[in-house]
């Protein structure tokens, strides 16, 4: 069909005007399967929501958030208003991202939007204490459901976990001792892990291994061999959504849900006073080991 000149002039006009984000936004709808709504910019900063359907879809807007200077946050964790800097894309999970396949009788590998509630009816009682609906992505991502004492991030269960890093790359982290070197041979891992046993032998991170309650974000006390063996995967319990994205995740039962949460112990004014500097040292290094680049949420972006 032969296009008038009126026509022509104006052809691609309305892709030239669009803002950077509207760009964005286009992308995200060509790269993902699912619901996507745009709810606009403000002062400059868009925000938007997508449901993703596929595993993969992660690792598409990883690409374009990263390209876009866009923050990925886990759904639920976070509003626009606390998002500083930069705009925000929330996603959520797909309902068909909830299956759990059977690893023998005492372990499974379960997906991010699998349900607490399915676990549980499932016979994994560390389950017990944590909301039917909620998802083990927001399981994962809240200290409100873990074991606070230093130590004891095994009562959780947790054995292995496939995540994606804030670079884009991906990599299964679980247990990590002397005949397990395997997260070594990860390029960005050669890197983290080293720094990550440096902090832990920073005086003010040994104490607090002594402590009641763990008071850092980030579970180090799982890279000491305590009561139980060290495990890389979790690092990332309570971590807020702010280091990586959880793809699926391998779950050992356990027989009661954790005996302690963070809710039950608190820190003394002089245990506080002591860890003042030392919090935001330790978080801000392990934040920025994970994720320099600031794609995820940093903590005091969240709830």
């Amino acid at each position: 069909m032969a296009m008038n000149r009126r026509a022509f002039l104006s052809f691609g006009k309305k892709a030239v005007n669009q803002s950077p984000w509207q760009t964005f936004c286009q992308r995200v709808i060509r790269s993902v399967k699912g619901n996507f709504h745009d709810y606009g910019e403000t002062e400059g900063y868009g925000a938007a929501s997508v449901t993703v359907e596929r595993l993969a879809d992660a690792l598409h807007l990883q690409a374009l958030c990263a390209e876009y200077d866009t923050a990925m946050v886990l759904d639920g964790v976070s509003i626009r208003e606390n998002v500083i800097g930069r705009s925000c894309l929330s996603v959520r999970l797909d309902s068909s991202l909830s299956q759990v396949e059977p690893l023998g009788e005492n372990a499974c590998l379960a997906q991010p939007g699998a349900r607490a509630g399915q676990l549980l009816e499932l016979g994994y009682m560390q389950f017990a204490h944590v909301p039917a609906d909620l998802s083990l992505s927001h399981w994962l991502a809240s200290p409100d459901y873990h074991d606070a004492r230093p130590g004891f991030t095994h009562t959780s269960g947790l054995e292995r976990i496939h995540v994606m890093f804030a670079d884009g790359k991906t990599a299964v982290l679980g247990g990590f001792g002397v005949n397990d070197e395997s997260p070594l041979s990860i390029p960005g891992l050669q890197r983290i892990i080293p720094n990550l046993f440096e902090l832990l032998r920073e005086d003010d991170v040994e104490w607090s291994l002594g402590l009641g309650r763990w008071p850092f974000a980030y579970r180090l006390d799982a890279l000491k061999a305590m009561n139980a063996d060290i495990n890389l995967a979790r690092l990332f319990l309570g971590h807020k959504g702010t280091l990586v994205w959880a793809q699926e995740m391998v779950i050992r039962k356990m027989p009661a849900p954790p005996a302690v949460l963070p809710s039950q112990a608190e820190l003394s004014e002089e245990e506080r006073e002591r860890l003042v500097y030392s919090i935001t040292h330790v978080e801000g290094r392990v934040k920025g080991l994970f994720d320099p680049s600031g794609l995820f949420l940093y903590l005091d972006e969240c709830f």
